[in-house]
C-alpha cells in the first residue's frame, strides 16, 4: 500500500533586532507552560552550546495540523499545547492580539506574520480544512508540483526568503521533497524594531566572556545605563537576575535571565516553569541599571520531531496518524518538522530613532548592574498576549561566523 506524507517546516528569523517565526498562542498561562515543556524536550535532543527556538512557531504548526486531526492524534496535540476548549474558536484567542498588531499601522516597528500551505497539484484537501486555516491562521493556499523537487524547493525557499527579509535562505533542498510528498506547511514571522533605550556603538568594546570554568573568549560587549525592569531572585539556592529590555512601542520585549557567576546554566534551565517565569513579570521593579550585553548572532536548526516525540506527540509521525480532517486519502502522515532560526542582537535602531538611554559612565552612582559576561537565557515576548516568540540559551556568543566582521567594526 502506497503511503503519502506531509513535510512541515517552521521558519524563524531575528535580526537587527529582527524576528521570524509563526504564531498560534494558547491563551493565558498555557503559553509559557508549553514553552518550558518544549525547552526541556529540545534541551534533551540538542547538545549545542547555543540554542534558540520559537515556541510560537511550533504552536502554529501544531495548530494547523490540529485543525485536520482526529482521534488519538488530535488528543496528543491538544495535550502538548495545553488546549482545553472543545471548539476551535475557544482554543485560538491568543492569536488575535498578534493579528491585531500586524494589521495596525506601526511606525515604530515592522511585524509581519504569514503562513502558507503548499499542496501537490491535484491533491484533494477538504474545503473545511482550507477554510479553517484561512480563518484562524490567514494561511495562503498554493499549488506546486512536488514531482519536480528542485523547482518546488526553490519556489518555497524563495517565498520564505522574501518573508524573512533575506534572513532565512535555501530553507529546502530537493532532498527534502520526494514523489510521495503531498503537502508542506510553512510559517514565518518577521519583526524589526528599535530598542526603546538604545545602545551606542561607541560604548561597545572587546571584553571577556566566560564560556565555562577555565574557558573564556573575547567578544564585543555593548554597554548602556538606563532605567528598566530588574529583579533579583533565588530558587533552590540558585541566585539570578532578570532584566527586561523593551523595544520601541512597548509591545515586544527581550527578557534576560542571568545566573550568578558561580552557578551552572544547566541548573537554571532545570528551574524553568510557567509559575516561575510568570513571577518574574510581577516582581520586577524599575531601577537604574548598568547593562553589559554581548553583541552576537546565532544561526540554529532544530529537529522538532525528536522533541515532539518526547512530549508524547507520536501518532503524527507514523501510520497511526489520523488526518482525516485534511483529506480522505489514506496513510497520510508527517515525516519531519524543522525549525530554522537566525537571531541577532546589536546596538542598531533606525537612523531616526532617538536614544532615551545614556552611555554608561566610568564612575556610575547606580547600585544595580547586569553584566552578561557568562551564559544566560533569553526570551522575546509579545507583552499583551504573553506569547513567547523565542526562547534561547547563549553559552558562547563567539560561535557566529560573523565574529571577524564584528571585531573589525570596533
Amino acid at each position: 500500500m502506497t503511503s503519502s506524507y506531509v513535510v512541515l517546516f517552521v521558519v524563524t528569523a531575528l535580526s537587527g533586532i529582527s524576528i521570524t517565526c509563526g504564531s498560534l498562542s494558547p491563551p493565558g498561562d498555557t503559553v509559557i507552560d508549553f514553552t518550558t515543556d518544549l525547552h526541556r524536550a529540545i534541551q534533551l535532543a540538542d547538545t549545542g552550546e547555543n540554542i534558540i527556538f520559537s515556541p510560537l512557531g511550533v504552536s502554529l504548526i501544531l495548530g494547523m495540523i490540529k485543525l485536520g486531526a482526529g482521534g488519538t492524534t488530535l488528543q496528543q496535540i491538544k495535550r502538548a499545547l495545553k488546549l482545553q476548549g472543545n471548539q476551535e474558536s475557544e482554543e485560538f484567542p491568543g492569536l488575535q492580539p498578534l493579528l491585531a498588531v500586524i494589521s495596525e499601522e506601526n511606525k515604530e516597528f515592522t511585524f509581519n506574520l504569514v503562513n502558507a500551505l503548499y499542496l501537490q497539484e491535484g491533491f484533494r484537501v477538504k474545503e473545511k480544512y482550507l477554510h479553517s486555516n484561512k480563518k484562524f491562521f490567514k494561511s495562503a493556499i498554493k499549488s506546486v508540483n512536488f514531482q519536480d523537487a528542485k523547482a518546488s524547493a526553490e519556489t518555497i525557499s524563495a517565498w520564505v526568503e522574501m518573508q524573512t527579509n533575506g534572513k532565512i535562505q535555501k530553507l529546502l533542498s530537493s532532498d527534502d521533497i520526494s514523489p510521495l510528498t503531498k503537502m508542506i506547511l510553512v510559517n514565518a514571522i518577521y519583526f524589526k524594531g528599535d530598542w526603546k533605550h538604545k545602545f551606542t556603538r561607541e560604548s561597545t568594546r572587546m571584553e571577556e566572556f566566560k564560556i565555562k570554568r577555565g574557558v573564556t573568549t573575547k567578544i564585543p560587549m555593548m554597554h548602556l545605563l538606563t532605567k528598566t525592569q530588574l529583579g533579583y531572585f533565588s530558587t533552590n539556592n540558585l541566585s539570578y537576575k532578570v532584566l527586561e529590555l523593551p523595544y520601541k512601542g512597548n509591545q515586544i520585549s527581550l527578557i534576560l535571565a542571568l545566573p550568578a557567576k558561580n552557578a551552572d546554566i544547566g541548573d537554571m534551565e532545570k528551574l524553568m516553569t510557567e509559575k516561575l517565569i510568570k513571577g518574574w513579570f510581577t516582581e520586577m521593579t524599575e531601577e537604574e541599571v548598568e547593562i553589559s550585553l554581548p553583541r552576537f548572532k546565532l544561526e540554529h536548526e532544530v529537529d522538532l520531531k525528536k522533541s515532539l516525540l518526547s512530549l508524547n506527540v507520536t501518532d503524527i509521525f507514523n501510520q497511526k496518524c489520523d488526518l482525516s480532517g485534511i483529506t480522505d486519502a489514506p496513510n497520510l502522515y508527517i515525516t519531519k518538522i524543522i525549525q530554522k532560526v537566525f537571531f541577532e542582537i546589536d546596538e542598531k535602531g533606525s537612523e531616526a530613532a532617538a536614544s532615551t538611554g545614556m552611555e554608561a559612565a566610568a564612575m556610575s552612582m547606580t547600585n544595580h548592574n547586569f553584566v552578561a559576561d557568562h551564559p544566560f537565557l533569553f526570551f522575546i515576548r509579545h507583552v499583551k498576549s504573553e506569547s513567547i516568540l523565542f526562547m534561547g540559551k547563549v553559552t558562547n556568543p563567539d560561535e557566529s561566523n560573523a565574529k571577524r566582521r564584528d571585531v573589525e567594526s570596533l
